[in-house]
């Protein structure tokens, strides 16, 4: 692996330019997603910077969900003693952000923590450690109350009313499901009625990478977006997507449109500064009722939930413009295995109703014998994100040949689909030197079948409406 590609050295010259210009946003965020994407190589080196950036307003703190516990390993006590856990927690100011900023996504962490959270409970420490408390408190916010308990905790809830929130956080607002013909489409807004996902705070101020040169990027072929384009973000759910397409895109109008009142109430918040997305509740099965025509749509881990996602691609491709470009993520089969085995050892539980107190049990269990590619997923440490990942109301999965189908059957084009790192990039390009754009459907699947777990998130493809 050379200097370009190795996530080691990648991180370094990031770190290294952080030091030098600490104050500069552009080094403060590329410090910030090369800590993201290469978690296991944080160390106590990086605490100040993790320390200084989690709750740095230009700063997604997300990106330190994982990295900055990993970071803070080798300062962490031992949950064996949770008194000295505790006084920790207490004065760590970096530990404390990141509670308060970020959903903890590290095992150790979570085991720390809840030993941490377990002693101030029954030991009534609670108003001794006002700082870990309300860190706790948030932190069980954030992840929707997704720790493991036990019975003793539950039962000593009672007498620690103000602490009570640490275990199990209020529920969002109630809003009411929508109206919606189809019986699978009902069931998916009722589930994110209740469990919104994904919870976000901020995106990087930094603006992403215009759109249009975004699909510029995309080869021979790919369309170059109007000024003032139409865009359609369909099933934005909490709006985080949305919200980069926006800003990806600032002089178009994005129309976002979900299921979920609950999700679009967040992302309306979420994205209050944005004047040019307008949110609405709404089918995409029904787009064609907006009566709009769209430059660009994205739509991302949502066509997998639809009654039938090949008809609900081509009712989207429908509203697009002839030579518009569509972005589209899908749950590919090969990795979605670690989820059936995952339910497996789940058992009986995943045919029962889902509560938060059966999310936490599904978690408990798989904490206890874990299932790779799971226990060290994001959505596996917070109830939306377990909901949405273990135990869906309804989802379907494609492979390549599926997806070569479903385009063609919506009259589109592939202009490529997307590798998720630049050294599994150079890796298709080496087997692959003939197709530099990502267009060979059999190429695509020959590297699947040789890697199996590089479409672990999804399969994501743009595509072209031919003019």
């Amino acid at each position: 692996m050379n200097a370009v590609t190795d996530p080691a050295q990648r991180l370094d010259r990031a770190f290294t330019a952080w030091r030098s210009a600490p104050d500069d946003l552009v080094t403060r965020t590329r410090l910030a997603i090369m800590l993201y994407h290469n978690a296991d190589q944080a160390t106590a080196a990086h605490c100040d910077a993790i320390g200084s950036m989690v709750r740095d307003p230009a700063i997604d703190p997300a990106q330190f969900e994982c990295s900055g516990w990993l970071a803070l390993a080798d300062s962490m006590p031992c949950p064996d003693d949770p008194e000295a856990a505790a006084r920790w927690l207490e004065s760590d100011a970096t530990a404390f952000g990141l509670l308060d900023q970020t959903q903890v996504a590290e095992a150790k962490a979570e085991r720390l923590l809840s030993a941490i959270r377990r002693w101030l409970l029954i030991h009534g420490r609670v108003a001794d450690f006002p700082n870990a408390a309300a860190a706790l408190i948030r932190q069980a916010m954030l992840n929707g109350g997704a720790w493991p308990f036990d019975e003793e905790e539950r039962a000593a809830l009672a007498d620690s009313p103000d602490f009570a929130p640490a275990y199990v956080p209020p529920p969002p607002p109630e809003h009411a499901v929508g109206t919606f013909d189809a019986a699978v489409t009902r069931s998916v807004a009722g589930q994110y009625t209740r469990w919104p996902y994904p919870i976000w705070q901020r995106s990087n101020a930094l603006p992403p990478m215009p759109l249009r040169q975004r699909l510029k990027r995309l080869g021979p072929g790919a369309p170059d977006l109007p000024s003032r384009a139409d865009i359609l973000v369909a099933g934005c759910g909490t709006g985080r997507e949305a919200a980069n397409v926006a800003r990806a895109a600032p002089d178009a109008h994005v129309t976002a449109i979900d299921l979920s009142a609950t999700s679009l109430a967040y992302a309306r918040e979420r994205c209050a500064r944005l004047e040019n997305i307008t949110f609405r509740q709404h089918d995409i099965d029904a787009v064609a009722e907006l009566d709009r025509q769209f430059d660009y749509i994205s739509t991302s881990g949502v066509l997998h939930c639809l009654p039938d996602p090949d008809a609900g691609w081509a009712r989207l491709a429908a509203t697009l413009k002839p030579g518009g470009a569509m972005r589209v993520a899908l749950y590919s089969k090969a990795p979605r295995l670690a989820v059936a085995a995952a339910r497996l050892r789940l058992g009986e539980l995943v045919d029962q109703p889902v509560t938060d107190d059966l999310i936490r049990e599904a978690r408990r269990i798989l904490i206890a014998d874990p299932v790779q590619r799971i226990n060290d997923s994001r959505d596996f440490f917070s109830n939306a994100g377990v909901h949405d990942l273990l135990l869906h109301v309804y989802e379907e999965q494609y492979d390549v040949a599926r997806m070569r189908r479903a385009i063609a059957g919506a009259g589109l084009e592939l202009l490529g689909f997307e590798l998720p790192s630049p050294a599994i990039a150079a890796r298709y390009a080496e087997m692959f030197p003939d197709d530099p754009w990502r267009r060979n459907y059999d190429h695509w699947a020959a590297f699947e079948m040789r890697f199996p777990t590089t479409f672990g998130a999804m399969y994501r493809v743009d595509c072209v409406k031919p003019g």
